[in-house]
């Protein structure tokens, strides 16, 4: 129950919140626009942290990839495009290699090219702090940041392995020199971890 006293209480105090997987259309019908969707927003706006697995991933976004209710084949569905925002322009994918989802996200950035597509990988997660991700595990995230504007020659996604960065605002790979010298800035506490299982 989105107006629920006891979890709005817990989250006015929280420093974290974790979204298990299941499907994302019950997140959306549960809290989106909701009093408790805020309070989620207020857990980052505090330097907390917000992560989540699998449809606990995709729910995230801006754009909510996967939200139809009557199955998760289809990668938009009228009425459930919207996801928590908590990374601004963004949709995300998960189980990406594993079930073969370049294709869905390549027909998802031709229709909404102004987003950054994120297509994780089982056993893999990426920390977002700021407009920096890292990636952590097993294996990959593919990065579909390609505009319009970019020449027919340039790639339609990168590849961010487990231990290397991504600069959204720069989009590219961080080098070496400029992960270090981010690493001895002070650290934006607030953070997303998203992962998928």
């Amino acid at each position: 129950d989105s107006s629920n006293s006891d979890l709005c209480s817990q989250l006015q105090e929280a420093k974290g919140v974790w979204f298990t997987g299941g499907r994302q259309w019950r997140l959306v019908d549960a809290y989106l626009d909701t009093p408790i969707q805020s309070l989620f927003h207020a857990v980052l706006r505090r330097g907390g942290v917000i992560g989540g697995t699998s449809a606990g991933a995709t729910i995230q976004g801006d754009y909510l990839v996967r939200g139809n209710p009557l199955g998760s084949a289809d990668v938009m569905c009228e009425g459930y495009e919207r996801g928590f925002g908590f990374l601004p322009g963004v949709a995300i994918d998960q189980h990406f290699t594993q079930r073969t989802r370049f294709e869905d996200m390549t027909g998802l950035k031709k229709q909404f090219p102004q987003l950054i597509g994120l297509g994780i990988d089982e056993a893999t997660a990426m920390i977002v702090r700021g407009t920096t991700m890292e990636v952590v595990g097993k294996s990959q995230v593919a990065v579909f940041n390609r505009q319009p504007t970019d020449p027919d020659t340039e790639p339609e996604y990168e590849v961010v392995k487990a231990g290397q960065r991504y600069d959204f605002k720069q989009r590219r790979l961080m080098d070496t020199a400029e992960v270090q010298t981010a690493d001895a800035k002070p650290a934006d506490e607030s953070k997303q971890t998203i992962e998928s299982k």
